[in-house]
C-alpha cells in the first residue's frame, strides 16, 4: 500500500471505533434511564428504597406481583428480611429510580 492509501485505511478505521464507541456510550446512558423498556414489560421494580446509615438501607422490590423487603450493607450480600402480603400493602408506590450514589 501506498503512504496515502494506508493513512486513508487508518483513518477510516479510527472513525469507526469512535463512532462505536459513542454508539454504546448513548445507549448505555439510555438504558440507565429504561429507554426501550416499557414499564409494564418490567419484571423487577424498585418500589421504595430507603437510606439508614451510610452504606445500609432498605429496599422495597416488587418481582411478578410479589413484594419483598430486602436489607443491603455496603459490605455482603442482599438480605431478604420478609416477604409481604401485596394485597394488605395500603398502597404501592410509583416505581422510581435509585439515586445515582446508592
Amino acid at each position: 500500500m501506498e503512504g496515502g492509501a494506508l493513512s486513508l485505511v487508518l483513518r477510516t478505521l479510527l472513525a469507526l471505533i469512535g463512532v462505536c464507541a459513542l454508539a454504546w456510550v448513548v445507549l448505555q446512558w439510555l438504558a440507565r434511564r429504561g429507554v426501550g423498556v416499557p414499564r409494564s414489560a418490567a419484571r423487577l421494580r424498585v418500589l421504595e428504597r430507603l437510606p439508614l446509615a451510610p452504606g445500609r438501607q432498605l429496599y422495597l422490590i416488587e418481582a411478578d406481583s410479589r413484594l419483598f423487603l430486602l436489607g443491603a450493607a455496603e459490605r455482603g450480600p442482599l438480605s431478604l428480611i420478609a416477604e409481604l402480603d401485596p394485597a394488605r400493602a395500603p398502597r404501592l408506590p410509583e416505581a422510581r429510580e435509585p439515586d445515582a450514589g446508592a
